[in-house]
């Protein structure tokens, strides 16, 4: 990328019918970061075997097709990818194989959070810990507030989830000590939250977008020591 090209990245919705269930909203999340200097492109994965995320078993189910998509959005020519799903499938064997910036919504909201405030909750479908763990943010976790829906109640707009979610969130303010929500689900939800709550809302889809943007613009990766490139690639 020179200083007079379109910054591109290509955001993933690591399900079989993502863009079709959440397309809409995350071109309204876009659109509400937008820059004219960046194109972001939105992808599912056709071949996935579900249609939603609900455990460590299905995030392993789409690991490998999320790491493939990966990689042919770096074949063409996208400068990082802003991978989906807070469960990450795929992520970490993403930054060992790519070159480009591949960043996970978890850890990208997690960083955020923790710039915003000093303990953070997230509030909507369950979270694994294991997460938490690896990106080193435990200490700063307050607490993780399901809320009784799955991601699809989400995409399809149910009208109950704002008040519940808002709901989940206050309990994690005053019984957890939370000062940042990291929350889920479309922009109407994300706006209701930040509307009633006296405390940063982050949203997982802008926060990975814009730490992709941010890592691009910095002209940096994942480090290659960290994230070696696997042997079964170094032949490509």
């Amino acid at each position: 990328m020179t200083n007079n090209q379109k910054i591109r990245i290509y955001a993933t919705i690591p399900h079989a019918d993502g863009i079709n269930a959440w397309g809409k909203h995350h071109i309204e999340q876009f659109e509400r970061i937008f820059s004219p200097q960046v194109e972001v492109t939105i992808g599912d994965i056709p071949k996935a075997p579900i249609n939603t995320i609900l455990s460590l078993y299905d995030a392993e189910l789409v690991g490998h097709l999320h790491v493939e998509e990966a990689l042919k959005a770096e074949a063409d020519g996208y400068d990082a990818v802003a991978m989906g799903c807070l469960d990450e499938p795929g992520v970490s064997a993403a930054k060992e194989a790519l070159t480009i910036p591949a960043i996970g919504e978890a850890e990208a909201s997690m960083h955020f959070a923790s710039m915003a405030g000093r303990r953070f909750s997230f509030v909507g479908p369950n979270m694994p810990l294991d997460i938490v763990r690896k990106y080193g943010f435990t200490s700063k976790l307050a607490s993780v507030v399901p809320v009784d829906a799955v991601s699809l109640d989400y995409a399809a707009e149910e009208q109950r989830l704002p008040q519940e979610m808002l709901d989940a969130a206050r309990r994690a303010i005053k019984d957890d000590g939370a000062d940042v929500i990291i929350a889920y689900g479309p922009l109407m939800v994300i706006d209701y939250l930040r509307d009633q709550l006296n405390v940063p809302v982050i949203d997982p889809v802008q926060a990975t977008v814009m730490m992709a943007e941010a890592m691009v613009r910095l002209r940096i990766s994942q480090s290659k020591k960290a994230y070696p490139l696997p042997r079964s690639l170094q032949s490509r």
